[in-house]
């Protein structure tokens, strides 16, 4: 059975394209080939090699390769061979590639490479291809060799694998200067901050998204805990049987005292048992003053703008200190996070980007406990019409104590949108991942969507479990750590748990909707069958 690989562009930047690669004379499209197919396929995977050079060709080594990954998460490379030693988890003996291919001058050339997907297969699988461009040999001056990894990440449909990620333990440290090259590098350096390396560890046979929330208690002199500070986990991808070792920082010191390490981590967008760690810290003998995370204030949340070519335009936001102590705050102007280095076929989320019309004033101020005051927003259009409806910048705020020690942050989105025209509330969905868990008949559902329209959008996903006659059996929603507005061309996931432990054998309808402020705006179906092996789950649309 042959296939066609559906190629997910999630993880692509730059409309697909390799920048220091198109510095050497090629472009590749994709950068990321990432999908969902039936064990037992043959897939095609057309890799696009294109020629920026205006006189001549490049030959590419080409090499099948094993992927693991870093204590940070980053993919590393590891060789394979026929016969040779294979890693967990390896799609590369199911690889096949041509060992060179020729690029010539200004023209388009497609790698075609075909994984055999074996009908035993399960979960996900991950390889990679590398190319590898060497010099001229006649080429003078520098000689350099230039070699780009395409991560091939290989998802197979049926019997769901078992999702079985987890926040395994935490620790609190510091973390020291880099006293290499100082004239008194023997002197014992005072910390720089204090980090929380949360240990995140992958079980199961899925490739997953996780991200959360590090919460650090104290215990003050009457024996009760005490919130001192709330830091993100960043969201990142866990291989199969992996583990990651994640570092948190808090971004200030702390004293010698009990402390409470809370951990939370919202996997595919589904929430996980949370982690509680009780230690006993040394904390530095030079910090005696505890301070707490504050919650700076800022309204409007997002302030709209109308466009007109060449204009200028002034608004305010107000900001206020809810803290017992002064802070000092900067405020940047930059693109939405979620928009940066994201792109599809036409767009890139640099287009959208309104940060460099906006100035803010004051930039940098100080505030006193209980005070408010006005930010100044000054906007200046470029004198030509726009090209696209709207434009995005946020603003973020960042507050700390006068000893430099962080003390809260806030955000908030302009928005400045074309008068003529109209807002297009459009999502591309993913179809609907179905895993396993380890009670028997509960299964994680994980959903991923990306605004594909031109307006930002407040997505509820929300999924509908049919009987052959359309008989809805089961319905929920899908919950999604991240709140507020996902931007254009921003993705995000969503989660849930699904309990299919009394549901009779037989051949089932699993719809999935998201919605924006109640209307429609994609949806994704897929067959899902029960029987005595278990569930199998097949995509329709």
């Amino acid at each position: 059975m042959r296939a066609a690989l559906l190629v997910l562009l999630a993880l692509l930047t730059l409309g697909a394209m390799a920048p220091g690669a198109a510095a050497q004379g090629f472009q590749v499209r994709p950068l990321t080939v990432e999908g969902e197919v039936p064990p037992g396929t043959t897939v095609d995977i057309p890799i696009e090699i294109t020629g920026t050079s205006q006189l001549e060709g490049r030959l590419l080594e080409v090499d099948v390769v094993q992927l693991a990954q870093t204590p940070d998460g980053a993919f590393t490379i590891v060789p394979y061979e026929e016969g040779g030693q294979v890693l967990p988890r390896s799609a590369a003996p199911w690889i096949t590639a041509p060992s060179e291919v020729q690029v010539d001058a200004r023209q388009t050339t497609i790698l075609e490479v075909l994984m055999r997907v074996p009908a035993s297969a399960q979960g996900s699988h991950v390889a990679g291809l590398l190319l590898t461009a060497r010099p001229p040999e006649d080429a003078e001056g520098l000689r350099l060799t230039l070699r780009l990894l395409v991560p091939i990440i290989l998802g197979t449909e049926g019997r769901p694998a078992r999702q079985d990620v987890r926040l395994a333990d935490a620790t609190l440290s510091y973390r020291l200067p880099d006293v290499t090259g100082a004239e008194d590098a023997a002197a014992a350096p005072f910390p720089e901050t204090t980090v929380v390396t949360a240990r995140v560890e992958n079980r199961g046979g899925t490739y997953s998204r996780f991200g959360g929330d590090i919460w650090v208690d104290y215990k003050d002199a009457s024996d009760t805990w005490r919130q001192i500070r709330r830091v993100p986990i960043e969201e990142r991808r866990l291989l199969p049987e992996t583990t990651l070792m994640v570092p948190v920082d808090l971004g200030r010191l702390l004293p010698a005292g009990d402390y409470r390490v809370r951990g939370e981590l919202y996997v595919d967008g589904r929430r996980t048992v949370p982690l509680r760690r009780e230690i006993a810290f040394e904390g530095h003998p030079d910090i005696k003053d505890l301070v707490t995370d504050i919650e700076l204030g800022l309204s409007p949340e997002v302030f709209e703008y109308d466009y007109r070519a060449g204009a200028r335009r002034t608004g305010s936001v107000t900001v206020e200190n809810p803290s017992i102590d002064p802070v000092d705050v900067t405020v940047e102007v930059a693109l939405p996070e979620g928009m940066g280095g994201r792109a599809s076929a036409e767009l890139r989320g640099e287009d959208l980007s309104a940060a460099g019309w906006i100035d803010v004033a004051p930039a940098r101020f100080t505030l006193r406990p209980g005070q408010s005051r006005n930010l100044r927003l000054l906007a200046r259009f470029p004198g030509t019409d726009a090209a696209h409806q709207n434009y995005y910048a946020e603003l973020r705020l960042d507050a700390r104590y006068g000893d430099g020690q962080r003390a809260g942050s806030a955000t908030a989105l302009v928005e400045v949108t074309r008068p003529e025209g109209e807002d297009v509330a459009r999502a591309e969905l993913e179809p609907l991942r179905v895993s396993s868990l380890e009670e028997a008949g509960h299964y994680a559902l994980a959903l991923r969507a990306v605004n594909t329209g031109n307006v930002l959008l407040r997505p509820e996903a929300r999924y509908s479990l049919l009987a052959a006659d359309g008989a809805e059996l089961r319905r929920g929603d899908l919950a999604s750590e991240a709140a507020g507005p996902l931007m254009p061309l921003a993705a995000r996931s969503f989660g849930a748990t699904l309990d299919l432990s009394e549901l009779p054998e037989g051949e089932y309808v699993l719809l999935t909707i998201l919605r924006d402020s109640g209307r429609e705006v994609g949806e994704v179906t897929q067959r899902l069958s029960r029987s005595a092996e278990g569930v199998a789950v097949e995509t329709v649309r």
